[in-house]
């Protein structure tokens, strides 16, 4: 009888715990696929951070930047983050730069023209309390000439 009261408790425990945390509508993720892709050209482009469920991200999760990393790798191309006088947040690599709006609803990336003849690709890595299973990750490719 005591047992099945515990298990009774740790039942309910539990489904408090999980039904009080919201841990997939809340987490800040990027819209759309994770891989972003990019012509040659120089060009700029803005996505949105979104809840797990598609909403407008709503900051109850703060999220922070790594670093920029090469694709498929845990190799640092860069990990400083500068912070802009208007308060948004910009890391650059080499051709490449992420602007976060200083909200964190917004990542603006920039990249140069690619005249190297090669297809080049950077990951932008970033990090919540470390619980969460999306982030506002992405892969950004841009295709050569």
């Amino acid at each position: 009888m005591k047992a099945s009261k515990l298990l009774w408790a740790v039942v309910m425990a539990l489904t408090f715990v999980f039904t009080s945390c919201d841990w997939v509508g809340d987490e800040p993720t990027i819209e759309g696929k994770l891989d972003k892709f990019f012509d040659s050209q120089a060009q700029r482009k803005s996505f949105r951070i979104l809840t797990g469920s598609g909403k407008p991200y709503n900051h109850k999760v703060d999220w922070h930047i790594i670093g920029i990393t090469a694709p498929y790798s845990d190799t640092y191309l860069t990990k400083k983050v500068d912070t802009l006088s208007n308060g948004d947040l910009k890391i650059s690599y080499d051709w490449v730069s992420f602007t976060v709006r200083e909200n964190k609803s917004v990542i603006d990336v920039e990249v140069q023209e690619n005249e190297t003849g090669k297809v080049r690709a950077v990951y932008l890595n970033t990090n919540t309390s470390g619980r969460h299973i999306t982030l506002p990750d992405m892969r950004v490719t841009q295709r050569a000439k």
